[in-house]
């Protein structure tokens, strides 16, 4: 919602993969995007006992994509604890401008099922 309120163009791209940090790269790259703007949780970096500053989805994607990623900390985060209302979106800028009312939805397994 706070996209349309801005009137910030975005494109919504659902996509399925047993291992979905490495499939957001991919389809980072697939699209295009100049860059990617992310939340992190920080779940696996607290897991891993690195005082929680990155999630592991957030950490591999810093590392591995082909454009720039922000990573953008919720704001209750600082005390350990996590709103239920954190969630991530992913954007892809539209060049006419209103956001696209269809979603597409992209599942990798299917093309693992056609190629085996």
């Amino acid at each position: 919602q706070p996209l349309i309120d801005a009137q910030v163009p975005y494109k919504i791209h659902i996509v399925k993969d047993h291992d979905m940090k490495e499939r957001l790269c991919l389809e980072v790259e697939r699209l295009g995007f100049n860059a990617v703007i992310m939340g992190s949780r920080g779940f696996g970096a607290s897991k891993r006992g690195s005082n929680g500053r990155l999630g592991s989805v957030s950490d591999y994607c810093v590392r591995h994509c082909v454009c720039p990623v922000v990573v953008v900390r919720y704001p209750d985060e600082k005390d350990g604890q996590v709103s239920d209302e954190a969630m991530v979106t992913v954007a892809e800028a539209d060049e006419e401008g209103i956001p696209e009312e269809e979603e597409e939805y992209h599942d990798a397994s299917d093309e693992r099922k056609a190629t085996a």
